[in-house]
């Protein structure tokens, strides 16, 4: 059934959480609670907005306008009748032109499109005609194109979202639209700045007490060190940021719906088997055959699954492949996702998190990295300057893992971070404006908080004579970078015991 596990009505903005699967309108959320049907205890960061059920709902409405049926969500209506109410030939084809016009083609994970034309292409600009309409403030236009099916979460080259751009314009109405479609609050864009810093810079009221609504975080960080409130220019704003009563004032980031791969919705299968065993490598033929998965044989930044075999606590290995794999966000499947999809007719129906590899080793790892760029915030070294004091031609073993300076600087480039030429010179530095990398701005007591340059080397004969150790540059030794990387932070050197 469609409807709320609490009110038993039509859910209105309807959320789902994580740990037992249950959905309800938003304003039947009771913050730190237990869920109304199974009485599991949640937290708030448990708490998603639910795309599919929002789709689904819109479908019975179109349905129920068809056939004329206006009390389809009254639950106390009887079901006697409905055979009364069956649709007429002219009915009947009506519905079916409209459930052909209707969305039903991002469920059935086929490329979104609008009159003819893949609703998401982007100009050189890297704007989708979603950013266009939002800009020229043309409501109708947002209307259709989020009805088609239009991602709202897109960003163009200069790393603004649709609702970032009616923010900064002061479009209430299609803020509203982009929201109720799924747009994510707090999608960090140019400088890191998310649509509660905009509307807060321009002082627009209503536009921030909307994001406040739809659970936007108060308390994130741009690439200044400031949140929100840091930017307010007026008691009226002040005071709405300073009300802690409301329903999201808690943080929460996972307002994606993550269980839903946007890849698979953008009808892009690409899967890459990394160390799989023989067995497994057949059995991916026989998938790729039947559901027509493409896969490459070596990693690529186009890559959607990586798949690896994991032990019985669904635990791999540290390798090149799964570091990768966890820069850039990707979904790391076990073998088993193979062997299921060979049961199923449509393997968009699975629900991937079921084979999510759990760590590598460190647990919680891969999927805390494959939602980071879900929420589309800034990878692990996104405005970080490496310098490998490191030999080209030397094969550096840490751990398990045999790196090579060109691998190094690949995984480097893999978190947004910039590998140096040269190794840089700390006063150079200081003369620059001063900036704040994204994965220490909530913390402003760790060690690394303003540190943006790093000179890695390798401890041994070949070990730098001068070692920095400023608040804007560091001197750290190859283990640092790699255990950033498998614990996916930005690691506190004196963890390490420097």
């Amino acid at each position: 059934m469609l409807l709320c596990g609490k009110c038993g009505k039509k859910p209105t903005n309807p959320v789902r959480y994580t740990n037992c699967g249950h959905f309800f309108c938003s304003k039947c959320v009771d913050i730190n609670s237990k869920c109304s049907q199974c009485g599991v205890p949640f937290q708030p960061t448990e708490i998603r907005a639910d795309h599919v059920i929002l789709n689904l709902v819109r479908y019975c409405d179109t349905v129920a306008d068809i056939v004329k049926e206006n009390n389809l969500w009254d639950v106390n209506v009887e079901t006697r009748n409905v055979s009364n109410k069956l649709p007429t030939s002219s009915q009947k084809s009506k519905l079916l032109s409209n459930l052909q016009n209707t969305t039903v083609n991002k469920i059935t994970n086929y490329i979104p499109r609008h009159n003819g034309k893949n609703i998401n292409k982007r100009n050189p600009k890297g704007e989708t005609p979603l950013h266009i309409a939002c800009i020229k403030g043309q409501k109708a236009a947002v209307e259709s194109l989020l009805a088609a099916g239009a991602n709202p979460n897109t960003k163009d080259n200069a790393n603004w979202s649709p609702l970032q751009e009616c923010i900064n314009l002061g479009y209430y109405e299609i803020c509203e639209l982009l929201l109720k479609a799924g747009a994510s609050p707090n999608t960090p864009g140019i400088e890191n700045r998310t649509p509660l810093h905009e509307a807060v810079i321009n002082n627009r009221i209503q536009e921030a007490k909307l994001l406040l609504e739809h659970n936007a975080n108060r308390n994130v960080y741009d690439q200044y060190g400031k949140k929100p409130m840091d930017y307010c220019t007026s008691g009226e704003m002040q005071n709405l940021l300073d009300d802690t009563d409301s329903l999201y004032s808690t943080e929460n980031e996972n307002d994606l719906n993550c269980t839903l791969d946007q890849t698979l919705c953008d009808g892009k299968l690409i899967v890459y088997l990394s160390n799989v065993s023989e067995a497994s490598e057949k059995l991916f033929a026989n998938a790729a055959l039947k559901h027509k998965i493409k896969s490459v044989s070596t990693y690529k930044p186009c890559v959607t699954h990586v798949i690896v075999e994991a032990d019985n606590k669904n635990v791999t290995n540290l390798t090149y492949d799964v570091m990768l794999a966890i820069l850039y966000g990707k979904w790391l499947l076990t073998s088993e996702w193979i062997s299921m999809s060979l049961e199923l007719e449509d393997i968009h129906q699975m629900e991937l998190e079921l084979f999510e590899v759990s760590g590598c080793p460190i647990l919680g790892v891969p999927k805390r990295a494959r939602e980071n760029e879900e929420l589309q915030n800034p990878r692990l070294f996104n405005r970080c300057y490496f310098y490998l004091a490191l030999q080209a031609n030397v094969v550096y073993r840490i751990g398990d893992v045999q790196l090579t300076k060109e691998q190094l600087t690949k995984l480097i480039n893999a978190g947004d971070g910039t590998v140096l030429s040269r190794e840089p010179n700390p006063e150079d530095i200081k003369e620059k404006e001063p900036f704040i990398p994204f994965h220490t701005a909530r913390n402003p007591r760790h060690p690394l908080y303003r540190c943006t340059h790093y000179v890695i080397y390798a401890p041994g004969k070949d070990e730098p004579r001068v070692k920095y150790n400023m608040r804007h540059i560091r001197s750290l030794p190859l283990i640092w970078l790699i255990e950033c990387i498998e614990k996916f932070t930005l690691v506190n050197p004196s963890f390490l015991g420097l």
